[in-house]
């Protein structure tokens, strides 16, 4: 490399602000808090908890709704910080991301494996499928805005994935909101409505990425 080409890259860099240490964790940490608020609030006004959400917090299966779904949205925002910085490699998080469905669906296949087959339908179907991953939806909306607007300010060069992070992410954590809401008790039912309510939201984050992630 000439010395001029030297000389012409540090005059470029001399300007350029440093970016303090955890900064992009923090931005990303903001937005998605303003929009879990957000996300929350829709969920109080619109459904409101369980009635039975005292006794409901006693039972194994309302933790591993929750876990499931904070579990995910907890590693996408892993995955979110690291793509909002440029030429990002997001590396054994793609695994991780992948093992909390992976541990959900096992164990939804050996609880039908186990049923009577009569049973079995009401475990996949549950009294809610057709709303539920609508409802995941919209109150993962608040939160797919929060984790659009902390990326944005940021540096993502891999727009597409970036959205489909920002939105997974969005819908894990709303998905978490509305299990509080959500009187389901089916593991069965849980990998399958509650993960694709998760992808809607997902997808949405896809489309919009690589107009909505551009910086300036």
């Amino acid at each position: 490399m000439s010395k001029t080409t030297d000389e012409l890259i540090a005059g470029l860099t001399a300007d350029v602000p440093r970016v303090a240490p955890g900064a992009v964790s923090r931005r990303v940490a903001l937005g998605l808090g303003l929009g879990g608020l957000g996300s929350a609030a829709v969920m109080l006004a619109w459904l409101g908890p369980r009635p039975d959400l005292a006794q409901a917090v006693m039972t194994p299966m309302f933790w591993m709704k929750f876990g499931y779904a904070a579990l995910t949205g907890l590693i996408l925002a892993g995955v979110l910080v690291r793509l909002a910085k440029p030429a990002a490699r997001i590396g054994g998080l793609t695994l991780a991301a992948a093992a909390p469905f992976v541990l959900v669906a096992t164990m939804a296949a050996m609880r039908l494996a186990q049923a009577p087959p009569e049973t079995q339908q009401a475990m996949l179907m549950g009294h809610s499928s057709m709303i539920c991953p609508w409802r995941i939806v919209a109150i993962g909306l608040p939160l797919l805005a929060g984790a659009v607007w902390a990326v944005r300010g940021l540096a993502p060069t891999r727009l597409g994935l970036a959205g489909l992070a920002a939105g997974g992410c969005a819908g894990a954590l709303g998905a978490m909101i509305y299990s509080v809401a959500c009187d389901e008790t089916s593991a069965p039912f849980l990998a399958i409505w509650y993960t694709l309510g998760m992808a809607l939201v997902a997808a949405l984050g896809a489309a919009a990425g690589s107009r909505l992630l551009r910086w300036r």
